[in-house]
């Protein structure tokens, strides 16, 4: 009995080392298959990751990077087409202008984020989490979206301007006023395009690069206000009517302006006539909109921009200085501004004018404070030029050098305090015709159109450069979309439009910064005074690599020419990625270090050509290539 109960437990032991040494041998088999499929994508995306319908398993950064690039440099060239009723219109990601240089993007494809995206699917920091990732990714495929931002304002834009045509408004019930009294005049339906469904849309296709047409669909508009709801408005707007003219004053004696003195304005019975409306207004009381009569903020402002707020406003001035003889030397001085607070003061003509009765109003206004006072700035402590930005603009038309100098103009003697964030945008301040800028022809689908900031981009790129020698912080920036022989070596440029994309820095030193910016032939320069505070500057050379060439020239039809003239946009450029790098060491235990990343889409040229009429897709001649 003993005997056979040592030989069963001899064979249970058995049977025991055995399924050990199986599990052991599979764990080492699983073990070294895992090594081996991690060490076949070190550094590469795992099995199962796709961007739209693009299998990237197996491929590196770089390759990805390349195969996205690539799909976006065809996207750039080809763009989207939008149709409605056999109207067709192509939307680019990059828009462009006869002179080259106000080139923009409306739609801005982060292809390095989406890299980084699927290279760390599968890498995180819970390494059992990480491992039931890759059996899904191996199991199932998964679709990693591609990452993009979109302009929708300026997408709506383009897309109302070349298709309004087709749309009929709807038309709510109003006063209309004839032979002394008023009526009220009846609603009408209209027909309208959804916009936000078609950029909707653009935004889905974009993610997985679907390509395809994007057909535009048209709905009822029905008005918000009905002549059935309307009952007796027509006598109110009788009795306001009855109580014009309307008096607008200006009290000086509650601002501390000088040269300003007390003003007034009529405003005669007609013009009030002109802007009364119907329309809605929320009732917290009743929880509901009421319909009753109003003004037409639209018409009244418009009245204000061209009658009242030009006589006195006054904008706010920042103290500017320069150097001279090795000193500092104010040559602006700091002033207050004072503008009309218009929604303040249309909120008074609605409450006392309109339901009040009351025809004699004093507006209301705002004081604008400058940012920088004369008396602040009795020391401040700039010795030196702590860094030099440079960048050549040879061969640039007129309207271009004349805006360069505007912009350099309207930087020169600006002091930028310590731990202040230095907005390009915000510094540069209006960029129209008021404030001496020249416009140039921007192409928008099947239109071209006038905008100013042509050769603002030599001012964004020169004081980048400027910021890189000084040794400050980036807090913004982005490259322009195509190379531009202004702006070489490519991937150290900047590029601006208001308002986005902006160029920022941080003065992150102790110190205030003096802007000096000096024209000198075809060469640009900005200074940077302050004092130096012994941080020390590296920057790499370019790299540059991927070269594409670009699609062939692209006719675009418009009216703006006369028949039969052609002018082209900047010749074709081919497409490139850049990067440098910036090192900067505060002190040995103190080193920042950043790249600059560049991707340049291959840039076709652009032919305007004048026609009589467009044809139906305003593209006369093209050689485009489809995207598969």
């Amino acid at each position: 009995m003993i005997f056979f109960k040592l030989h069963k437990t001899k064979k249970a032991f058995k049977g025991l080392l055995f399924l050990v040494a199986f599990f052991i041998s599979l764990s080492a088999i699983v073990l070294g298959a895992y090594l081996l499929f991690e060490k076949k994508y070190e550094n590469k995306v795992y099995p199962g990751v796709y961007v739209g319908n693009i299998n990237l398993g197996g491929k590196s950064f770089l390759e990805v990077q390349t195969i996205l690039n690539e799909k976006v440099n065809l996207l750039d060239q080809n763009g989207i087409s939008f149709r409605y009723q056999g109207k067709q219109v192509k939307v680019f990601p990059t828009l462009s202008s006869v002179e080259g240089d106000l080139a923009y993007q409306i739609i801005d494809f982060e292809v390095d984020r989406t890299v980084n995206e699927v290279i760390n699917l599968g890498r995180g920091a819970e390494p059992i989490t990480d491992l039931f990732k890759k059996i899904e990714l191996f199991l199932n495929k998964k679709k990693s979206p591609l990452y993009f931002s979109i302009n929708k304002e300026e997408i709506y834009k383009l897309l109302k301007s070349n298709f309004s045509k087709f749309e009929l408004e709807p038309v709510n019930a109003n006063l209309v006023y004839n032979d002394g009294e008023f009526t009220i005049e009846n609603e009408k339906l209209g027909n309208v395009i959804n916009y936000k469904e078609s950029i909707l849309l653009l935004e889905k296709k974009l993610a997985s690069f679907d390509t395809s047409e994007i057909v535009m669909k048209s709905q009822i508009a029905k008005p918000k206000i009905y002549k059935n709801k309307t009952t007796g408005l027509d006598l109110v707007a009788q009795e306001i009517i009855d109580n014009a003219p309307l008096t607008i004053k200006f009290d000086s004696s509650k601002h501390e302006i000088p040269k300003i003195y007390d003003q007034s304005w009529t405003i005669n019975k007609d013009q009030v006539i002109e802007w009364l409306k119907i329309k809605t207004e929320f009732s917290p009381l009743e929880e509901r909109d009421k319909i009753l009569v109003g003004l037409d903020q639209k018409l009244v402002k418009e009245y204000f921009d061209e009658n009242i707020s030009p006589e006195i406003q006054i904008e706010p001035q920042n103290a500017k200085f320069e150097i001279k003889d090795g000193r500092v030397v104010e040559f602006q001085v700091s002033k207050d501004g004072l503008e009309v607070n218009f929604d303040a003061t249309f909120n008074l003509l609605e409450n006392k004018f309109i339901k009040g009765g009351e025809n004699n109003l004093t507006l209301a206004m705002t004081e604008l404070k400058s940012e920088l006072q004369t008396e602040e700035v009795n020391d401040l402590g700039i010795n030196e030029v702590i860094g030099t930005g440079h960048s050549d603009f040879s061969g640039s038309p007129k309207n271009r050098r004349h805006n360069i100098a505007t912009g350099a103009a309207s930087l020169n003697g600006l002091i930028i305090k310590p731990e202040e964030e230095f907005s390009l945008i915000t510094a540069l301040g209006d960029i129209d015709g008021e404030s001496g800028y020249l416009p140039e022809l921007v192409i928008k689908g099947n239109q071209t159109i006038a905008e100013y900031g042509g050769g603002l981009c030599q001012i964004g790129t020169t004081l980048f450069r400027t910021v890189l020698q000084s040794g400050m912080p980036v807090t913004m920036r982005r490259n322009h979309s195509y190379r531009v022989s202004y702006y070489e070596p490519a991937g150290t440029d900047a590029t601006i439009y208001d308002p986005w994309p902006d160029f920022r820095f941080k003065n992150d030193s102790e110190y205030n910064i003096l802007i000096q910016t000096r024209i000198e032939g075809d060469d640009i320069y900005f200074d940077f005074w302050g004092t130096e505070d012994g941080r020390e500057v590296e920057l790499t050379e370019p790299t540059i690599y991927n070269i594409t060439k670009p699609a062939p020239t692209k006719y675009v039809e418009t009216l703006d020419l006369p028949v039969g003239e052609t002018r082209c946009t900047e010749h074709a450029h081919n497409g490139a990625d850049a990067y440098f790098d910036y090192i900067v060491k505060y002190s040995e235990d103190n080193i920042v270090e950043e790249r600059f990343s560049s991707h340049y889409v291959p840039w076709r040229e652009v032919c305007l050509i004048g026609v009589e009429k467009l044809s139906e897709n305003g593209t006369a001649t093209s050689t485009e290539e489809s995207i598969e």
